[in-house]
This record gives structure tokens, C-alpha cells and sequence, in this order.
């Protein structure tokens, strides 16, 4: 029967005896608070953080708080009880912020989901990579299902990329799938209208934009666990945006600053409806610039509405800046707010609700909020409007896959010189 247990008398007495042990060990952050090593262990559980390519140096098991693994460092999961079969990571974050589970690369059998990400297979040994960012975990739950022994051969399933920004208009080069499975590979695509994906697990982008998740994956046989992999295709165009010196009522624009030989635009404040307010956080690129060239899938943009007294300001969320008079953090709502807009010589606009008007910085501070005093350092932003006219807007490209790529009968690609039966944009041929 499985059960949970922390430093229990029966898990010790199974180590002293080294007996199997079927069950699930749950390692919780909070537990090893005060502990000054890379490495925890519980109950015949290790956890091992080694710096790997991290710049930060090795993560911390012991902050009281979350385990924490730095982008770049390598996790190792081993057992003394038993083969492992299932870890479970609850993080404090879904897989598309920093901090969550989708940050990792782990050996085949690794999948996520919202804040929890899982691995299921059967080794003593698990290695997980924090690969797109840092990974934050409260506990990490490990179920073991019996004796220590011989292990099935990894599946091996591996795109050459994880992820793969794509902007329309451009060159798509398709990363490349290899395996050691002698399985069968099925390949899917999540949304065939931006990525497909062939029997042979070339990808190729639609010319549409959007985001596809390609999933290639193997079930376990006589030899090889099974598999699954994902490669993610982000299709984008790139949005210009230009410095104006008037406002008209229905245009998008990026609120921008410009300060220390740096541009900042703003981003929207993310929606929480029991505190639906906050500073506008800013991104930068260097220099002053008077025009700014940004992915179509970041929303960065607000769209100024004609209305009685003003303009109101609506987020590409769809929800309307106004202010409270009490706070200088920007409140959310569903009501159009009127903004007075008045342009400067300079080009920067007092943008004014409710007495308080839009300033970038307070001292070091690198948000935009809104006072009714000129504040320390504090500079009053630019609009840049959407320019619908430039760049690639709108452009639909179908791109071929990848050419001349060539794999044997087992789904490896192999090169020229190889001998025998090989696979070509999905036609066998004789390679002799």
C-alpha cells in the first residue's frame, strides 16, 4: 500500500536492513531549513544539487522555505530503497513563469502541468536540469517500487531544441529528433495551424502566428523505458512601434521612458482580481531610441479610448487604468476612466488621473506609477504609436521542413557516408 512517510522508524529500520520498500517519501522544504549543504537526504532519498552551467553557482536545499534549483544547475534524485518510479515537483509557479516545473529537462518520462511537474519511470538515479530558468519547489514527492536491480535503457528521445522562436517572414530551420528506442515514435502537434509535425519528426511552421507544442513519444518495450519529449514553437512577427507627438483616440501605444542612455517600455500589471492593482513594470534595450521593434507575442501595448474629458487607457488585458488618489500604484478595472493628455516640447506627454499624473523611476526604481509631485529622479514617459504600416505585419509564409535530412529505419539520423536503407523527407531510400 503506498503511503507517505517523513523520518519514519520503518524507513530507517528498511536502510539498516536494506530491504525493498514500495511506498512514497515526501521531502518538504521546510523540514531542512538550517542545513548548510547541497545535498539532503531522507529516508534512503538524496537530493544532490551540482552547479552544472549555472552562473549563480550551485541552488540551495535549505533556504527554510523552497528547494532551489538555479538555472543551469543539475539536480540528481537517487534512492537506497528501492528503484524510483515517480517524483513529483510542487512548485511555487505554473510552467509559464520562472520558478515552475517546466523549467526542467530530466531524463525521458518528465511531463508538467500548472505547478506540477512529474516524472515516471524506474531507476535508482534521476537527473533533472534546470534548463530555461530557476525551478522553486515546496516539496518533491518520490515513490519507490521495489528492489534496487537491473534498469530498462533510457528511450533517448531528444529534439536538438526545446524551444523555437520563429518570426514570419524568415528562414525556418526545423531542429532535429533523435532516439535510441527501438519503439515506435509517435509525434503530435498541439496546434496544427501554427507547427506540423511528420511521421519522422520534422517540424515544420505553418506561417501563422501562435504558439505549438510538439510532443514526440514511445511506449516502454523489452529493452527501452518509454519516452516523451516536447520541442515548443513560438511564431511571432515583429511589431513597430514610433515615437509620437500626439494622441489619437483608438491607436495602440507603448508607454516609454527614456533615462540613464537606457529606453524602458512598460508591460501591463498581471490581473489578480482580489488585488487588481500595481506599478507597471518596464522592459529596456540600451541607447535612445525613437523607435522600438518588439515580438507581436509580448502585450505590451495600450490602447488610448476617446472619451468624455480625455482619453481612457485600456491594457492589452482588457482592463482600464485609473487612479485612487491614494496610492501612486496604477488601480484595474472595467470602467473607461478619462486621462487628461497633454503633450511637451520634449516629447513627453503629462498623462493626469484623478491629480496624479504617469512618472518612470522613484529614486532606483524601475516601474511606472503615478503622483501627484514630481518624484526623485522620476521622468514623465513618451508614447510610441503601433506603426500598423511596418514590418512583416499580417505576412502568412508556408515554410517546408528541413530538407536532405537523413534517418535509418530505427529513427536515428545519420549522415552521408551512411550504409543501408535511410528515410529522406519521409521516403525510404538504399544509401549504398
Amino acid at each position: 500500500m503506498i503511503k507517505t512517510l517523513r523520518y519514519t522508524f520503518m524507513a530507517m529500520l528498511m536502510l539498516v536492513c536494506s530491504t525493498a520498500f514500495a511506498g512514497v517519501i515526501t521531502l518538504n522544504a521546510t523540514d531542512f531549513a538550517g542545513s548548510e549543504t547541497a545535498t539532503v537526504t531522507q529516508d534512503g532519498i538524496t537530493l544532490t544539487i551540482d552547479k552544472g552551467t549555472s552562473t549563480s553557482g550551485a541552488g540551495n536545499l535549505y533556504n527554510g522555505q523552497q528547494f532551489r534549483i538555479y538555472k543551469g544547475n543539475i539536480l540528481t534524485v537517487s534512492s537506497t530503497v528501492g528503484n524510483i518510479t515517480k517524483i513529483v515537483f510542487t512548485c511555487t509557479a505554473n510552467n509559464e513563469v520562472k520558478w515552475g516545473p517546466g523549467c526542467f529537462a530530466a531524463q525521458d518520462g518528465y511531463s508538467y502541468e500548472g505547478k506540477v511537474g512529474t516524472w515516471a519511470g524506474n531507476a535508482a538515479e534521476v537527473k533533472f536540469t534546470a534548463e530555461s530558468n530557476q525551478v522553486r519547489a515546496t516539496t518533491i514527492e518520490v515513490t519507490v517500487g521495489g528492489e534496487v536491480g537491473p534498469t530498462k535503457k533510457s528511450a533517448g528521445l531528444k529534439f536538438s531544441e526545446s524551444t523555437v522562436d520563429y518570426e514570419l517572414g524568415t528562414t525556418f530551420t526545423a531542429p532535429t529528433f533523435t532516439k535510441a528506442t527501438t519503439a515506435a515514435v509517435k509525434f503530435v502537434s498541439d496546434n496544427e495551424e501554427v507547427a506540423t509535425v511528420n511521421a519522422e519528426g520534422v517540424i515544420a511552421a505553418t506561417g501563422k502566428e501562435g504558439k505549438a507544442i510538439i510532443t514526440a513519444s514511445a511506449e516502454e518495450n523489452a529493452d527501452f523505458n518509454a519516452g516523451k519529449t516536447t520541442c515548443t514553437v513560438y511564431a511571432y512577427r515583429m511589431n513597430v512601434y514610433k515615437k509620437a507627438t500626439a494622441v489619437e483616440a483608438g491607436k495602440q501605444y507603448l508607454i516609454v521612458a527614456q533615462r540613464d542612455e537606457k529606453t524602458y517600455y512598460a508591460a501591463p500589471v498581471k490581473y489578480n482580481a482580489e488585488k487588481p492593482y500595481g506599478y507597471l513594470n518596464s522592459f529596456k534595450v540600451d541607447g535612445i531610441v525613437d523607435e522600438l521593434k518588439i515580438k507581436s507575442s509580448y502585450k505590451n501595448a495600450f490602447t488610448f479610448e476617446g472619451v468624455e474629458g480625455g482619453y481612457a487607457i485600456k491594457d492589452a488585458n482588457g482592463h482600464y487604468l485609473y487612479m485612487d488618489g491614494k496610492h501612486a500604484s496604477f488601480q484595474l478595472g472595467d470602467e473607461a476612466k478619462a486621462w487628461t493628455v497633454e503633450p511637451a516640447e520634449n516629447g513627453t506627454f503629462t498623462i493626469t488621473n484623478n491629480g496624479q499624473f504617469i512618472q518612470y523611476g522613484n529614486g532606483t526604481f524601475t516601474t511606472f506609477g503615478a503622483w501627484t509631485e514630481a518624484q526623485d529622479k522620476a521622468v514623465k514617459p513618451m508614447l510610441f504609436v503601433f506603426d500598423e504600416a511596418a514590418g512583416i505585419n499580417g505576412v502568412q509564409t508556408t515554410v517546408k521542413p528541413q530538407s536532405n535530412v537523413r534517418y535509418n529505419i530505427a529513427g536515428q539520423r545519420v549522415g552521408a557516408d551512411y550504409k543501408g536503407i535511410v528515410i529522406v523527407n519521409g521516403k525510404k531510400y538504399l544509401q549504398k
